[in-house]
């Protein structure tokens, strides 16, 4: 990592600021120990970043938001921080910025603005990510320097040193607030994604990675929830622009995916190369951009969009789930040909969900309920809507395991599955659930700073494991218990 440049007077003086910001955070937060008050919380988080985690470093400074903060200072780490179990070192970014990791984060400064009516903090969250859409581009190939591996370094003013696999960390649930604020680089991404992102553009192959400064796309690794994200792209693109360019490239990856499902169970298989893997959430994350694209574009291409997001509900539903009470889980993986729960591509994986699991290539039960809840509210089968209920009772007696490390946002997937289902079936139990969470998250997280921990063992912030989510999940709880008529706009978009 490169060595920070010694703190000016000015810096210093900030650097008191924050030390006096955490010590008042502290006592607010002591103070208010049952987590009641959850939206001072997360306003005290929005206003330290606001305040004290923008890129005041390197030659240029920015309004762009650090990924990892020292919680005392406030400031980026003088040293990468210790690792964290579950997170690999290639997906870190502890020098700068990556919006994609911090998508969250920018819902909640947009819904603070609509809770407060100051409107500082959407102009945060518009000065950031404008300024990002403008200068961290690659002219090459216009695709972002941020997802599951990119960054922007800030005191090298580039991408991060090393890296250049460019890949979707979340879908990207802000395009018709960013082509208001930077169109044409909008656009150029969207070009960028059809033309670096997808090797044969007959046959709709790609792999979830791509080069970023130079084209370089490769095939075989045609992760289906990568597919979504691409088409969600292209679908707002097309809204915004009649390009046709994004009709072409929706209809040859929906072609390809219905090619490419097994013809003897109809699951589409996880990639190219590994045709008897299947990952049945990831198609279920890809069926629900389906269907929200389709209403983007033209009936002819939006009906192929809604055929085979259906064609993934039979699959998904007839899989065998065990969510009893002492049951396994969600199908995590299976076989493509059979249908049978584990992952024959890849030996030691989870064949199903857990509770609270966290790290790589791992998914919590209620991470894939609140794709079911999506996909119940898209499509209203009853099927989906039982998964969610029994996905959700299972949290009304499991704690988290205090002897693991857990993920700010594992706690946060189950404050949103619990308020959704309370949404659906207006039972208390649930929103006293939920609070019982929030409160424990408010214990767990945010003691000693107004920033969350990067987990229940480690003292720094990194959004990677999800702050900005469990701030989301928290401001969402405050809504349901003292203003339910307010609408917060968030989407859910850890999937």
């Amino acid at each position: 990592m490169t060595s920070r440049i010694p703190p000016c007077a000015a810096t210093r003086i900030l650097v008191s600021v924050a030390a006096i910001l955490v010590c008042v955070a502290t006592c607010a937060v002591g103070a208010e120990s049952d987590g009641d008050d959850y939206l001072r919380v997360v306003r005290s988080y929005a206003d330290a970043m606001i305040a004290h985690g923008r890129d005041i470093y390197g030659p240029t400074h920015s309004p762009l938001f650090a990924a990892t903060l020292d919680r005392k200072t406030l400031r980026l780490p003088t040293e990468a921080p210790p690792s964290v179990p579950g997170i690999r070192g290639t997906d870190r970014t502890t020098s700068g910025a990556n919006p994609m990791h911090d998508l969250n984060l920018y819902q909640v400064l947009y819904a603070l603005t609509k809770i407060t009516g100051q409107t500082r903090y959407a102009a945060a969250a518009d000065q950031a990510l404008k300024w990002f859409f403008e200068h961290c581009q690659s002219p090459s190939t216009g695709l972002f320097a941020w997802g599951e591996h990119l960054g922007w370094d800030f005191h090298t003013e580039a991408v991060l040193t090393g890296r250049d696999n460019h890949e979707f960390y979340r879908p990207w649930v802000l395009w018709d607030r960013l082509f208001e604020l930077a169109r044409g680089p909008c656009t150029a991404f969207a070009v960028g994604l059809w033309e670096h992102q997808i090797a044969d553009r007959q046959a709709g192959l790609y792999s979830r990675h791509a080069a970023y400064a130079r084209h370089g796309p490769s095939a075989g690794s045609e992760f289906p929830r990568h597919g979504g994200f691409y088409i969600a792209t292209w679908a707002a693109t097309y809204a915004h622009t009649k390009d046709p360019r994004m009709l072409q490239a929706i209809e040859v990856l929906v072609d390809s995916f219905e090619r490419r499902r097994n013809k003897s169970t109809g699951v589409l298989p996880a990639a190219s190369k590994s045709p008897d893997m299947a990952w049945p959430p990831s198609e279920l994350s890809l069926a629900i951009d389906l269907w929200e694209g389709a209403a983007r574009v033209p009936s002819d291409l939006s009906g192929k969009m809604r055929t085979c997001a259906s064609h993934t509900d039979r699959v998904f539903l007839k899989l065998p789930h065990d969510l009893g009470s002492s049951g396994k889980g969600f199908v995590w993986a299976c076989s493509a040909s059979k249908l049978d729960p584990g992952d024959p591509g890849a030996k030691g994986h989870r064949s199903h969900t857990d509770t609270w699991a966290t790290g790589y290539g791992e998914g919590t039960d209620a991470q894939v309920a609140l794709c079911c809840l999506l996909r119940y509210r898209q499509v209203g089968l009853d099927g989906y809507r039982q998964l969610v209920l029994s996905a959700a009772e299972r949290y009304l007696n499991r704690h988290p395991d205090a002897s693991a490390v857990l993920y700010p946002g594992a706690l946060a997937e189950a404050i949103a599955l619990l308020l959704g289902v309370y949404q659906v079936t207006r039972e208390a139990k649930y929103l006293e659930r939920a609070d019982a969470f929030g409160r424990k998250a408010v214990r767990v997280f945010f003691e000693g700073s107004p920033l969350p921990r990067a987990s229940s063992r480690h003292e720094h912030y990194e959004a990677i494991t999800r702050g900005d989510t469990l701030a989301m999940a928290l401001l969402d709880l405050w809504a349901a218990r003292s203003r339910p008529d307010l609408d917060l706009g968030f989407v859910w978009s850890d999937r």
